[in-house]
C-alpha cells in the first residue's frame, strides 16, 4: 500500500472511530437522560388518566347525591308512586342527560324497590340482570340507613362488564334525618368511555380485566401486586412508545382492572433526529478534515517522500553512484534525509572505487596463484607418476629374480605404489571437477552400475533396483567406483554389497550402496565425506574418495549421507546413500 493511500486510510479510520465513539457516548448518556425524562412523563400521564377516572367517578357520586337528597325521591321510597316512576325512572331524558345505563332504588334492607336499564347507543330501555342487582346489593353496606347521608362511588365489576357507580343515601331535600334507602346510578366503563379519555387527554389507554388473565401483562401485573409494589409502573415498550400501568380498584378496594397508558416517545425521537443531524454534520466535517489534511500531508510530506523514493529507485536501477538527489529548499527532516543519502552515495562511490581496485589486485593474484598451482600439480603429478611407473618396473624385475624375500619386498613396494597412483588419480579428478564442473544429461543408472560391478566379479556385489534415467554424466561411474572400493576395503572376506534405487515421487531417485561390514558409528556419519577426514579404529582412513563422491553428487544437484543398512543397528553394516534427479 502506498504511503498516500495509507495516510488517507488512517485519517478516515480516525474520523470514523471518533464519530462512532461520539455516537455511542452521546446515545449512552444523553439517551439515558432523555429516557428518564420520558419515564417521568409517562408517570405523569398515568396519573392524569387515574385522576380523570377518579374525577368521572366523583362526578357520578355527586349526581347520585343530588338525586338521592330530594323530596320526590324520598316520597317515592314511601309510597312507590307511579308518577315518579314514569317521569323519572322510566324517562329516557333521565339517562341521556346523565349518561346513565342504569338506575336502582334499594330500601333499607337492600331490597330492590325499582330498577331500570338503558341502552345509550340505541336509545332504548333495558332490564338490569338479577346478577347485577345482587352484586350491587352487596356493596351497599350501611348506606341505606345512615343518618345525614353517605356517598360512595367507584368501579364495580358487574357480570356485563366493568362499570362506574355512584351511590348515596336517599334523604329529604334538607338532608336531615335517617336515610330511606339507597339510590344507585350506573355509568358504562367500556370502550366508548375509555376512548373518550384519550380525546380529552390526547393519550392512548388500554384496559385488562384481572378476572380474564392476559399473558402479555403478567410481568407488569406481578410488579404492581407484589409486596412493596409501587402505585404505578412505567417502561419502554418500543422505539416510539412508553407504557405506564396502574391498578383500578373497585368500591371494595379490590384490584379489578389493569390500565395501560401509552405515551409517545417524542423526546427520544427528537433526540435521535438531533443526534443523527449531529453525526451527519460531524461526518461532513470529518470528510472536509480528511481532504484538507490529506492535501497538506500530500503536499508537504507524501509528495516529497514519493519523489525521494522515485529518485532512489532510479539511482538503484541505473547502478550509478555518481548521481545525487536534488536537495531542494527548506531545513526539514526530508531535506536532511536527502543530504544523508547523498553523503552515503558518495561514501559508497568511494568504497566501490576502492573495492574495484582491490578486486583487480585480487583477481590478478588469484590468476597467478591458479597458474602456479596448475604448474605445480601438472609437474608434481607428472613427475610422481613417472617415478611411480619406473618403480613399478623395478619392483617387477625384483619379483622375477626368484628370491622369496625379494618377491615379498616387491609386493609391498607395488602396494605402496598403487596407493600413490590412487592418490594421484583422486587429485586429478578433484582438479578436473573444480576446473570443469560435470555436465548434466540423462544417464542409464542400471547400465552404469552393472558396468562398475563387472570390475569386481570376484566379489558378491549385485544391483537390486529398478531401471531409472538420472541426470549426471560419465563421471558418475567414479561415484560407484569409490563407494564400492570403500565397502571392499572395510568389509572383510564375507562381504556382501547391494546397490539399490527407488523413486521418491518428488522428481528424485534415491540410490543406496549397502554392505554387511562393520558399519559406521553415529558420531562418524556426518563426518566421513569431509576432506581428509580420519576414521575410527575400524575404518582407518577415508582419504579423498568419499570427498570426491560428495563433490560429484553436489554438482549433479543431489545430496549424500551415511546411514545404517538396518536402521538403528550400525554394527550390522553401513548404507551410503545419495539422491539424483530423474532424467
Amino acid at each position: 500500500m502506498k504511503i498516500c493511500t495509507r495516510t488517507q486510510a488512517i485519517l478516515a479510520a480516525t474520523v470514523f472511530f471518533f464519530v462512532i465513539t461520539l455516537f455511542v457516548v452521546a446515545n449512552a448518556f444523553i439517551g439515558s437522560a432523555y429516557s428518564r425524562m420520558e419515564l417521568r412523563q409517562s408517570d405523569a400521564n398515568v396519573q392524569l388518566v387515574e385522576d380523570q377516572i377518579r374525577y368521572d367517578a366523583d362526578q357520578l357520586g355527586m349526581k347520585a347525591r343530588d338525586w338521592a337528597v330530594w323530596d320526590d325521591s324520598y316520597q317515592f321510597m314511601e309510597d312507590h308512586n307511579s308518577h315518579y316512576i314514569s317521569t323519572v325512572i322510566r324517562a329516557p331524558t333521565t339517562y341521556e342527560s346523565l349518561q346513565l345505563t342504569g338506575l336502582i332504588y334499594f330500601d333499607g334492607d337492600g331490597k330492590v324497590i325499582a330498577s331500570q336499564g338503558y341502552d345509550l347507543k340505541n336509545k332504548m330501555r333495558t332490564n338490569l340482570s338479577q346478577d347485577s342487582l345482587s352484586s350491587l346489593s352487596k356493596t351497599l353496606n350501611t348506606l341505606s340507613n345512615t343518618r345525614g347521608g353517605k356517598k360512595k362511588q367507584g368501579i364495580i365489576l358487574l357480570p356485563e362488564g366493568p362499570a362506574l357507580i355512584g351511590m348515596h343515601t336517599i334523604l329529604q331535600t334538607n338532608g336531615m334525618g335517617y336515610g330511606h334507602g339507597t339510590l344507585v346510578m350506573i355509568q358504562p366503563f367500556d370502550e366508548s368511555r375509555i376512548s373518550s379519555i384519550p380525546s380529552r387527554l390526547h393519550l392512548t389507554v388500554n384496559l385488562w380485566r384481572l378476572d380474564r388473565p392476559d399473558p402479555s401483562i403478567a410481568s407488569d401485573l406481578a410488579s404492581l401486586t407484589g409486596s412493596d409494589a409501587p402505585p404505578q409502573l412505567s417502561r419502554i415498550q418500543d422505539y416510539s412508545t412508553m407504557t405506564g400501568f396502574f391498578l383500578l380498584r373497585d368500591v371494595g378496594n379490590n384490584p379489578v382492572i389493569l390500565v395501560g397508558v401509552q405515551t409517545p416517545r417524542t423526546v427520544s425521537q427528537q433526540m435521535l433526529e438531533t443526534l443523527f443531524y449531529l453525526m451527519t454534520a460531524f461526518i461532513f466535517i470529518g470528510v472536509i478534515y480528511i481532504l484538507i489534511t490529506g492535501y497538506l500531508l500530500r503536499r508537504y510530506i507524501v509528495t516529497p517522500l514519493t519523489d525521494l523514493d522515485t529518485t532512489m529507485k532510479k539511482i538503484g536501477s541505473k547502478r550509478d553512484l555518481s548521481e545525487r538527489l536534488p536537495r531542494g529548499e527548506g531545513d526539514d527532516e526530508i531535506t536532511s534525509l536527502k543530504d544523508s543519502f547523498n553523503g552515503m552515495l558518495q561514501e559508497l562511490q568511494d568504497k566501490e572505487a576502492e573495492l574495484t581496485r582491490q578486486g583487480e589486485l585480487l583477481a590478478e593474484a588469484h590468476r597467478k596463484a591458479n597458474m602456479y598451482l596448475d604448474i605445480y600439480l601438472d609437474v608434481l603429478t607428472y613427475e610422481i607418476l613417472n617415478v611411480t611407473i619406473s618403480l613399478q618396473a623395478y619392483a617387477e624385475l625384483i619379483r622375477e629374480s626368484g628370491d622369496v624375500t625379494n618377491r615379498e619386498y616387491a609386493d609391498r613396494i607395488t602396494i605402496a605404489l598403487n596407493r600413490n597412483l590412487s592418490v594421484i588419480r583422486n587429485i586429478e579428478t578433484i582438479s578436473k571437477i573444480y576446473k570443469h564442473p560435470p555436465a548434466r544429461a540423462p544417464v542409464d543408472l542400471q547400465a552404469l552400475v552393472e558396468k562398475e560391478i563387472q570390475k569386481y566379479s570376484d566379489r558378491n556385489i549385485r544391483y537390486a533396483g529398478e531401471r531409472f534415467m538420472v541426470i549426471a554424466d560419465e563421471t558418475l561411474g567414479i561415484v560407484f567406483q569409490n563407494l564400492l572400493l570403500n565397502a571392499i576395503k572395510f568389509g572383510g572376506d564375507d562381504l556382501t554389497v547391494e546397490v539399490s534405487a527407488r523413486d521418491l515421487d518428488n522428481g528424485m531417485v534415491e540410490v543406496s550402496v549397502a554392505d554387511n561390514g562393520s558399519g559406521i558409528s553415529d558420531e562418524m556419519k556426518p563426518l566421513i565425506f569431509d576432506r581428509f577426514m580420519k576414521g575410527s579404529d575400524k575404518r582407518s582412513s577415508y582419504r579423498l574418495g568419499l570427498h570426491i563422491v560428495k563433490m560429484l553428487i553436489d554438482a549433479y544437484g543431489g545430496k549424500v549421507w551415511a546411514d545404517d543398512r538396518i536402521p538403528g543397528k550400525p554394527e550390522k553394516g553401513a548404507a551410503l546413500k545419495f539422491t539424483l534427479m530423474k532424467g
